[in-house]
């Protein structure tokens, strides 16, 4: 006799326990996607300002985000990332303020070595030292991103170039592509082997100010010069020569890069001064590195714009390269003479100054 065991019947479970646990898996994956989108589009509209600054400056290009620009709801973003930025500052200065003020309620009884109290008071001076050069580069980060913003141009306006061989080769792209792009015109008087040293071969100051008085469309006003100028200077009071880096030879060349500058402000343009770059020869670069110290820094007394163009064409502590680097590869900057520039080099510089340009 056979016997059987009693068993269940099968049950199957409902499909739907599946399908809901698929339907909840995909929406928690849908909601994260959306929350993470949500999270960077928030992301680049609050910080757009310094998207747009680390394209520009890496790319030397517009940002594409500019094009965003014209709608005020973007706009907005920027401001408000300025003011949380703001806010934060604000907040890490509170902080750091009051922590100090505990920290010097703590101290008043704590009893200091003699030799603690001589390296705390040395390590007090030195961070105040590096707040006031912290507080200064700051400052003139900000003066330099204020004139940065001057040379903004309209149909109608025109760009000046005044320079040496230097800027014969630069000049052409930048003229070129705001023709072609903008149809702005300019005016190019560059000249090989000319200089602020001496006037009798070519008067820059007078040159620039004849150009102004003649043609009232121009604007911007960009001067490179300086490898021709590192010799001794005529007297104009006549007598001896004045030695190159005296006192007195550097107080007259810095009284001809003033006038210019003064001039272009009376005609109300803005003024664009490229320092020059480093050079093969040791002497030579020697001199260039003093000079460039020279002019930048009366630029900058006269409350005008200087680009140095030893780091755009790869030199880093004053040390002369042939070349520079761009996306990870090494492009030749200069020519076979140790001054001049290659055509990439060339086009390195013009896209500098074009990147400053703003065509409204």
């Amino acid at each position: 006799m056979q016997i059987f065991k009693p068993t269940l019947p099968e049950v199957t479970q409902p499909s739907t326990v599946c399908f809901s646990v698929d339907q909840t898996h995909y929406m928690n994956v849908l909601y994260s996607v959306i929350f993470l989108m949500t999270c960077a589009i928030t992301g680049l509209w609050l910080l757009q300002n310094s998207v747009n600054a680390y394209y520009e400056q890496t790319y030397h290009k517009e940002s594409p985000l500019h094009v965003l620009d014209q709608y005020s709801v973007w706009t907005q973003g920027a401001q408000w990332g300025d003011l949380l930025y703001g806010e934060r500052d604000v907040i890490g200065q509170n902080i750091t303020q009051h922590n100090q003020i505990i920290t010097a309620l703590f101290n008043q009884d704590y009893a200091y070595t003699p030799e603690y109290k001589a390296l705390l008071t040395k390590k007090m001076a030195l961070e105040q030292q590096q707040k006031q050069q912290w507080l200064l580069a700051e400052a003139q980060h900000k003066a330099e991103e204020s004139l940065s913003q001057k040379f903004t141009l309209n149909a109608d306006d025109q760009v000046f170039f005044a320079g040496d061989s230097m800027m014969q080769g630069v000049a052409p792209y930048v003229q070129k592509a705001l023709l072609d792009q903008f149809k702005i015109k300019t005016v190019n008087l560059s000249k090989q082997s000319t200089g602020l040293a001496y006037p009798k071969f070519f008067d820059w100051p007078k040159t620039i100010k004849d150009t102004l008085v003649s043609n009232p469309r121009i604007k911007i006003l960009v001067v490179f010069l300086g490898p021709n100028d590192p010799w001794d200077m005529p007297n104009p009071q006549g007598g001896h020569y004045l030695k190159y880096e005296s006192a007195e030879w550097e107080a007259l060349y810095r009284s001809r890069v003033a006038d210019i500058i003064q001039t272009a402000n009376q005609h109300h343009v803005s003024v664009m001064w490229i320092t020059p770059p480093n050079m093969k020869k040791p002497t030579l670069n020697k001199q260039m590195v003093y000079l460039s110290h020279v002019v930048a820094d009366e630029v900058q007394k006269n409350k005008a714009f200087s680009i140095d163009s030893r780091e755009i064409l790869g030199s880093i502590n004053n040390i002369y390269s042939d070349y520079f680097q761009e996306n990870g590869q090494a492009v030749k900057a200069r020519s076979a003479d140790g001054i001049h520039f290659s055509p990439d080099g060339q086009k390195r510089i013009a896209n500098t100054i074009l990147h400053y340009l703003k065509v409204s």
